[in-house]
């Protein structure tokens, strides 16, 4: 989160400082990378000519690997930028990997974990329903369809770039952050394999809502 300076009177002065620079890198190609980078051209729209507004870096890298390929591309990447990162974002899903193999590759990771049990999705269906039983990845493609067209959005699919704008036009931030907040603690015990319905996107998001909002 970045710093505050506030003057005699309480307020917010009109220099801010920056939090970080974020990576975050994802296990999909299309989906996680197209929300993302729409939330950073939000950012960069909202306050990119505002020079008393120190934004943070946002860089979105979509991969196509699995798990543990992930962490290692990660943990290869970060070693050779030329550039250093305060915030360090890995995003990948429980999907069809085993409990196993989605345990160990959060357990093995250096970095902030943004897992989804079963996917991605799930996050984006917080914004717009609420999630509160065991719920499989075909269950949650269904049901955000379901709620797209009774939005008025259309069809969901996997490839929209323009995804982060459909689900976040009502302003339902908030929302899909207490939605995930409930899962949270619906599913507190156990490994990350044993706790569905679960996102930690939102943590990701919520670190950056005040430049959202």
């Amino acid at each position: 989160m970045r710093d505050k300076e506030y003057s005699r009177k309480g307020k917010l002065k009109s220099k801010k400082l920056a939090p970080a620079n974020y990576l975050i890198v994802c296990e999909g190609k299309q989906t996680e990378p197209n929300y993302f980078n729409g939330l950073r051209k939000k950012i960069n729209e909202k306050y990119g000519s505002k020079v008393d507004v120190l934004i943070p870096s946002i860089e979105v890298k979509g991969t196509g690997r699995n798990t543990t390929d992930l962490v290692n591309y990660t943990d290869k990447y970060v070693n050779y930028a030329n550039k250093r990162y305060g915030q360090v974002w890995v995003v990948f899903d429980k999907d069809d990997y085993s409990n196993e193999q989605f345990n160990q590759a959060i357990k093995n990771c250096d970095y902030n974990v943004a897992w989804s049990n079963p996917n991605f999705e799930l996050w984006l269906l917080s914004y717009l329903k609420r999630v509160s039983r065991v719920i499989s990845k075909d269950e949650i493609l269904d049901e955000l369809n379901k709620e797209f067209q009774k939005n008025g959005l259309g069809t969901y699919k996997k490839n929209d770039d323009k995804i982060f704008e459909k689900v976040t036009k009502d302003g339902k931030l908030g929302t899909a952050i207490k939605n995930c907040e409930y899962m949270e603690k619906l599913n507190k015990n156990g490994q990350a394999s044993d706790r569905n319905p679960m996102t930690k996107v939102y943590k990701i998001v919520d670190g950056l809502k005040e430049y959202l909002e």
